[in-house]
């Protein structure tokens, strides 16, 4: 058969198996919680199901990008990408979700659905890429400096964040308005907490360099597209907590900020690898 014929089905697995995911995850979230999902109103230019189709198309994309070049055994391999589309979507939006709560309004029954309903969609697309591509057999890399380099990435975070929020989020009149002007937000403890989400970036990107194979280049781009759609993506779901007019801006703050942020962060991991 075809490899190009190989590769659309495959990719067409892992666009269902999303998509399965995330309607099973949510059946499944909803009833452990017994959460009360806002209710869903028209909001901005796709519908819930659109969102749905969408969104697990961009996962799937690069979700077939990495999995094709990663180099370890079957659970190596669903251990990494788990770890990668979980952290990203669910642990490290949570984190921020919790934070901001104040202005989002979720309550603590809502905020466990997430995280069981990520948790499900991720297991499965893991698994389905897991299964659907083998792993290449290549020697084993060490990363040298990681004492160093892992500091440097937590501040490099720091400054696309607030860099972005100040030349992107904060110009826009309505993410000003949602957040009621920022004048209630703690500057300094945010920094704080940017330091704590900085090393779980920093270690994720690890994660992502170490288990995939190819140049520099290569798998640094592949570290900045998960970056950016794992976490952006999910802003096209019509969300009655946060309106259209706030999530746009968001959707391209995000998905721009941490796609150049996962370049540089896998840039610097990589210079420092070693063949075993």
């Amino acid at each position: 058969m075809n490899r190009y014929v190989v590769f659309a089905l495959k990719f067409a697995g892992v666009w269902l198996a999303l998509i399965i995911g995330q309607m099973a995850g949510g059946m499944i979230g909803q009833m452990l919680t017994h959460a009360a999902p806002p209710a869903m109103k028209p909001d901005g230019p796709l519908s819930l199901t659109a969102a749905l189709v969408v969104a697990a198309g961009l996962f799937a994309v690069v979700l077939s990008a990495m999995a094709p070049a990663m180099r370890w055994s079957f659970w190596g391999r669903f251990a990494a990408l788990f770890g990668l589309l979980y952290g990203l979507e669910a642990v490290l939006s949570l984190i921020e979700a919790i934070y901001f709560n104040a202005y989002i309004h979720m309550t603590d029954a809502l905020l466990w659905m997430m995280a069981l309903s990520n948790a499900v969609k991720a297991v499965l697309a893991a698994l389905v890429c897991a299964f659907l591509w083998r792993g290449e057999t290549m020697p084993a890399e060490r990363f040298t400096g990681l004492y160093w380099r892992i500091p440097v990435i937590i501040p490099l975070y720091i400054v696309f964040y607030f860099g972005a929020g100040a030349l992107i989020a904060w110009q826009s009149a309505d993410v000003r308005a949602y957040y009621a002007q920022g004048f209630h937000i703690d500057q300094g403890q945010l920094a704080l907490l940017q330091v704590g989400r900085g090393l779980i970036w920093a270690l994720l990107a690890l994660l992502s360099v170490a288990s995939l194979i190819g140049g520099t280049w290569k798998r640094a781009v592949l570290t900045g597209l998960a970056f950016s759609v794992f976490m952006a993506a999910t802003l096209l779901y019509p969300n009655p907590l946060m309106p259209w007019s706030v999530r746009h801006v968001h959707l391209v703050e995000v998905g721009v900020s941490n796609f150049l942020f996962g370049i540089l962060a896998a840039l610097i991991l990589l210079s420092g690898r070693k063949a075993r």
